[in-house]
């Protein structure tokens, strides 16, 4: 599924020149095939090697990559009406990723990855890739959206609380080889009507298969 975004931005009146946004790109968000997976993987280690320095240590930034980011891991999230792997595109070239599941949990969806790359952050385009995830959450029959971030991850934190997300717990969880995921899990209220976040409710700590959305 490929939804198109594009947009020619208007002649701007003389002035300051005003930061850039999606509007000034062409850009689309598509549903990952299974030939793209290198792709992302590859686009993961990039903007992970970039970001996460001074949050996790290189140790466990490499063991992370390796264990969420395997081909038969980000296959996981292929072929079905409960999960996805949304990609985004500007001028043709991937420029980030999302990716989302429905787990044991009733009427809740879990974002699972989204990440862009350092030159296309503050554009917009999360906020697109965000607002495909939670469409498709809620066809899912999904009424609550959950993620889970790194406490130190503050640029991240900052982000999904401009989305409407809350911190509804902190957790440890235990992911082997030495390592642990010290997060706050944050949720986001679906239901029509309501895009207000509920009341904080406690959640137990559990494993992430494939890393939170933005450890």
């Amino acid at each position: 599924m490929v939804i198109s975004l594009r947009s020619r931005a208007a002649p701007r009146a003389a002035g300051p020149t005003p930061s850039p946004s999606v509007s000034d790109f062409d850009f689309a968000i598509v549903r990952a095939r299974p030939e793209q997976l290198p792709d992302v993987q590859r686009l993961a280690g990039v903007i992970w090697r970039a970001h996460y320095p001074g949050i996790i240590s290189p140790a466990q930034i490499e063991y992370m990559l390796a264990r969420g980011y395997a081909l038969d891991a980000l296959a996981q999230f292929l072929g079905g009406p409960d999960r996805g792997l949304e990609l985004a595109t500007v001028a043709g070239e991937l420029a980030g990723f999302a990716a989302w599941y429905v787990p044991d949990e009733p009427a809740t969806a879990k974002l699972d990855k989204l990440y862009l790359l350092p030159l296309r952050q503050r554009l917009g385009l999360g906020g697109h890739l965000l607002a495909r995830v939670e469409a498709l959450a809620r066809a899912a029959g999904a009424t609550k959206l959950t993620l889970n971030v790194n406490k130190n991850n503050a640029q991240a934190i900052r982000a999904y609380g401009k989305h409407g997300f809350t911190v509804r717990a902190a957790v440890v969880v235990d992911i082997g080889g030495g390592f642990v995921m010290d997060d706050y899990v944050m949720a986001k209220n679906l239901a029509d009507g309501d895009r207000s976040a509920a009341t904080p409710e406690k959640e137990p700590a559990r494993q992430v298969p494939n890393g939170g959305a933005g450890e």
